[in-house]
């Protein structure tokens, strides 16, 4: 890319000015930053292969190549991931005479008869006869070998590239191709290049709206397109290059200064996503079968005539019987639901409906949430024609889409019958009605999230105003005129009171959001306004800068000090980072009016690139802060995601459905999304988050309001260990007892259960969720050596800021070491002895007389410190191999009972501190790894002791039980007993009381 910069100087000595001169800068250009998966079409004869390829965004600079890329079925596409160019390039040139060529493309052919046969009834059965036996003849020669070359009338045209529309016909050329002769059994055993495209030749096919045919036998600027063999399943691959850079420079700029860089230049090249796996098979079969194939394919579409018909009778006489048919507010909209993507499942990602200008996904293809998917990339007419005639795929501009709902089929609605047609559902039921929609897989939560309203329900017509569109962050997410912000105009310009966002309802309450699409610098100006004349305080935002290799929105506050916006001046006053979300606290300053506000900005920052969280307890938290630090007299919550519209609708569903919660006991979360799509079109986009609505809702209603203020924390407690006068149980028990009946989502075992990895485990009850399980480097590809029993948890200000792990066996003492060191584990907490109640419970994996060794690791021991109730061990840890080294210290505390809980809470308290002190002060930036027996009842005290008492310092709440419940989505089992939890509330107690007590003498 060329940029010119106009530079100037001022010294700061004597304030001379120095006039600016003009530079010109010329960037490295990089590989796009996606490349379309290239699409099988059909297989029209033996050993070749219809595809559909694309051109890749020039985006980060030209395109050189493309190359099309053959992987054999049996490969995966971590085989594949970022493969050396130069490796494949020459493995793909020696295979060259080991791979035998078919036949050329078999045509249907006209066989030379005589005069005195052109009236023969049988020319037809003549002419399929003829073509028979060549393809077959064309098969066999494909297993000769390479030894011996004969010239061959090629009967392909001379590109090999046809047309969507028509076949082009036969037509004879000159002996180009080059068969092999002698028999060989070898088959394609490996990933190659099939073709090479120029970057020209590539925008000429597309322009033409042709297709490639894979295996036409003909050489692509030196690379074999060799033809497939109907036995195997293949799948394709595209890589892109970007034009090399010094040799442009050279030719371009030959006195051009290159100033030294600190980064290395960028990859040029960038793959595509691996193609679903097809085969050429079905051709060859109704080739060699001739004419029966072609019968029995007639009677197959008769039978599905039938069925057809039969089926369509079954439904319009179930409708006509269908009762308490859901009425919505807007009756008259044509129900549309969100298309089936070809993930399968008719799941749709969030992420694959970011378009960009030209109808493809502004998404990298390695950055999809995929096992080997093939995305559809093509633009299609996403829209129904509107009232006045206009249609709103119209774009305007070089600017993305968002791919959005097309109409869906008349009958699904009676099909799916009264299990759509729900309404209001009480609490109690919830649950259970939740896993009814979960069986199969989803499917009718699919299904009733199809059937929403989800097309356009009023006009648009400002959003789509020439002045207004470079406003909008996508061309097809657009704002309803009925409910649209209006700004004040400035300057008595018409189109300066627009900005993409929209006033949303909420429970009993008018006006209680905005829904905005993430600012643009064109736009920030306008955003601030709008914060400014909405008397908003407080700012939702659901999205990180960037995702994957995505921007998802632009910076729109300035990172320190202050920045001017408009007449609006933002400063910064704090930052608070938390594991799952950030709080800013901004000071905004009006210069017209010379008035200043405080406005809070809430980003949640734990959402995945792809998909929506595993867990809801995180989100639920934050929506709980937002709620809190909301003043009741400002104006609307203004919450923006990327298009406004997903994420976006998911939180102000959620946070409707809980304030219905608290008057009606009731929820309606289908009337609710139908709502919110009446004020901005296409809110809720992905059956993901509805499902995620409905679990988010149900586990708030389920787990309650446990949070209690640390001034009451010792009034709580006293309340909870009462017993109930009917019985003789306390609240605390009723507290703990609830957790165990709380469903863990996505808690799947299946890599600990595996047998090469069932007796690494100490406990079968205790083991890693596959979604949060600590993966290790593989040992020469061997299967398990990635395994260790040890998961991910998050702490209170960092994500991943623990590891939970069992206690090292004899067995797992190398896996253990080799963790610490890939992980950058310097601190270890141990809270189990070796040996108790006379059971071993862990082995002495750390260094006692001399060093141990671990593979290329070499482990010394340093030095012991006795801490009275615990015991200080360094080591030291050396890399033979990159000779790093590090110094690991392992708190071990040794006053945990065989049986029960410690006697006092204070000590306990302090030894969390000291270990978090011990990181915090040695600057260590890796996890802490805990362990005790099992890694789950006295580890999760620990890790929840830590949690519970940051808490109390930034935020003064205390929240036991939401914070076990949290741990328990990351690893089976944390704080397993009673007794355990009832623990983790006198540590919290007994913290609270020194905190007070050193006030105290402050105060004194």
């Amino acid at each position: 890319m060329d940029y010119t910069f106009q530079v100037g100087v001022i010294s700061l000595q004597d304030g001379t000015v120095y006039w600016p001169k003009e530079l010109k800068i010329r960037t490295d250009p990089s590989g796009p930053p996606f490349v379309d998966t290239p699409e099988f079409l059909e297989s029209r004869h033996p050993g070749t292969a219809q595809i559909k390829i694309k051109c890749a965004s020039e985006e980060y600079g030209p395109i050189s190549h493309y190359w099309i890329i053959v992987v054999p079925g049996n490969f995966t596409k971590d085989d594949v991931l970022n493969i050396d160019s130069q490796n494949l390039e020459k493995s793909t040139l020696a295979m060259k005479p080991k791979i035998s060529l078919a036949a050329p493309i078999a045509k249907k052919v006209k066989k030379a008869v005589s005069d005195e046969d052109d009236n023969d009834d049988n020319d037809d059965d003549d002419e399929e006869e003829f073509l028979t036996e060549k393809v077959k003849r064309a098969l066999e020669e494909e297993m000769l070998e390479a030894s011996e070359y004969v010239a061959d009338e090629s009967l392909i045209n001379d590109s090999g590239i046809s047309s969507n529309d028509e076949e082009a016909p036969p037509k004879k050329t000159t002996p180009r191709n080059k068969r092999y002769l002698h028999e060989s059994k070898r088959k394609l055993d490996g990933i190659y290049i099939a073709a090479k495209i120029e970057s020209q030749e590539m925008r000429q096919l597309v322009k033409e709206d042709k297709t490639f045919v894979l295996g036409d036998g003909k050489s692509y600027h030196g690379y074999l397109n060799h033809p497939l063999d109907s036995n195997n399943r293949y799948s394709l691959m595209m890589r892109a290059f970007a034009q090399n850079p010094e040799n442009q420079r050279q030719k371009d700029r030959p006195f051009e200064y290159r100033a030294p860089m600190q980064e290395p230049i960028a990859k040029l090249h960038t793959d595509s996503l691996l193609s679903e796996s097809f085969s050429i098979r079905s051709a060859t079969a109704v080739i060699g079968k001739g004419n029966s194939s072609i019968t029995w394919i007639i009677i197959g579409i008769v039978m599905l005539m039938f069925l057809s018909m039969f089926a369509c009778l079954i439904g319009w006489r179930f409708r006509t019987k269908r009762k308490g048919t859901r009425i919505t507010r807007h009756p008259s909209i044509t129900k549309v639901a969100l298309p089936n993507n070809g993930y399968g499942n008719g799941n749709i990602h969030e992420a694959s409906k970011l378009l960009d200008a030209y109808g493809r996904p502004v998404i990298n293809g390695y950055e999809m949430n995929s096992n080997n998917i093939n995305m559809d990339t093509s633009m299609v007419d996403m829209y129904p024609s509107l009232p006045n005639g206009s249609s709103t795929t119209q774009n305007g501009g070089n600017y993305p889409t968002v791919q959005l709902p097309l109409p869906i089929n008349s009958s699904l609605t009676a099909m799916t019958g009264n299990e759509i047609a729900r309404g209001a559902i009480p609490i109690a039921e919830l649950g259970k009605h939740i896993d009814r929609l979960k069986i199969n897989n989803n499917d009718l939560f699919v299904k009733e999230f199809e059937s929403i309203d989800g097309g356009q329900h009023f006009t648009w017509d400002h959003c789509l105003q020439e002045m207004n569109r470079i406003k909008n962050r996508y061309a097809n997410v657009q704002t309803y005129d009925h409910s649209r912000v209006i700004l004040e105009q400035q300057d008595n310009i018409s189109c300066s009171d627009y900005i993409n966002a929209n006033y949303v309802d909420g429970y009993r309450r008018s006006h209680a959001y905005i829904a905005t699409q993430g600012p643009l610098p064109e736009t920030f100006n306008d955003f601030w306004r709008m914060v400014w004349e909405q008397n908003s305080n407080i700012i939702v935002m659901l999205t990180n800068l960037q995702e994957g290799s995505r921007p998802k929105c632009d910076q729109y506050w300035p990172n320190r000090d202050k920045t001017k916006y408009g007449h609006i001046i933002v400063t910064i006053v704090d930052t608070l980072e938390l594991a799952h979300y950030t709080i800013r606290t901004f000071k905004i300053e009006n210069l017209a009016e010379k008035q200043s506000r405080e406005v809070k900005h809430l980003q949640y920052t734990a959402w995945p690139d792809h998909g929506v969280p595993d867990h809801p307890t995180p989100f639920l938290m934050f929506l709980k802060r937002v709620k809190a630090l909301a003043t009741p007299n400002a104006g609307p919550i203004i919450s923006h995601c990327s298009a406004g519209i997903g994420r976006t609708g998911a939180f102000i569903a959620i946070d409707c459905m809980l304030e219905r919660l608290r008057h009606e006991n009731t929820v309606d979360i289908y009337e609710c999304v139908t709502q919110l799509r009446a004020q901005r079109a296409y809110m809720v986009q992905t059956d993901d988050q509805y499902i995620f609505i409905h679990d988010a809702v149900l586990d708030a209603a389920q787990s309650g309001s446990t949070e209690v203020p640390s001034s009451k924390l010792h009034h709580h407690m006293s309340r909870l260990l009462q017993y109930h006068p009917a019985g003789q149980t306390t609240d605390l028990e009723v507290e703990f007892s609830t957790l165990g009946r709380l469903k863990t989502l996505n808690s799947q075992c299946k890599i600990a259960n595996l047998p090469e990895n069932r007796e690494k485990n100490r406990n079968s009850n205790v083991l890693p969720f596959d979604s949060t399980r600590v993966i290790l480097e593989k040992i020469n590809n061997i299967k398990g050596t990635d395994y260790i029993n040890a998961s991910w948890v998050d702490g209170y200000r960092q994500r991943c800021a623990y590891i939970a792990t069992q206690a090292p066996t004899e067995l797992t003492i190398n896996d253990f070491w080799r963790m610490i060191w890939e992980k950058n584990s310097c601190i270890i907490v141990m809270l189990t002895k070796l040996r108790e109640n006379g059971r071993e419970r862990c082995a002495e994996y750390w260094p006692t007389d001399g060093p141990i060794q671990v593979d290329s690791l070499i482990i010394e021991p340093m030095i012991d410190y006795d801490m009275n109730y615990y015991i200080l061990r360094e080591s030291k840890i050396f890399d033979q191999i990159t000779g790093d080294r590090r110094t690991i210290r392992q708190f071990h505390f040794v006053e945990w009972p065989d049986q029960g809980v410690p006697r006092e809470a204070g000590s306990f308290n302090d030894f969390v501190h000291q270990v978090h002190k011990t990181k915090s002060d040695f600057g260590i930036t890796g996890p802490i790894t805990v362990h005790c027996s099992n890694g789950a009842g006295r580890t999760g005290v620990f890790i929840a002791t830590g949690i519970i008492t940051d808490r109390m310092n930034l935020e003064h709440v205390v929240d036991i039980f939401t914070t076990v419940k949290l741990l328990r989505t990351e690893r089976q089992n944390m704080v397993e007993t009673k007794e355990e939890y009832q623990f983790c509330y006198s540590a919290a107690a007994e913290y609270l009381s020194n905190v007070e007590d050193i006030n105290d003498q402050q105060y004194q």
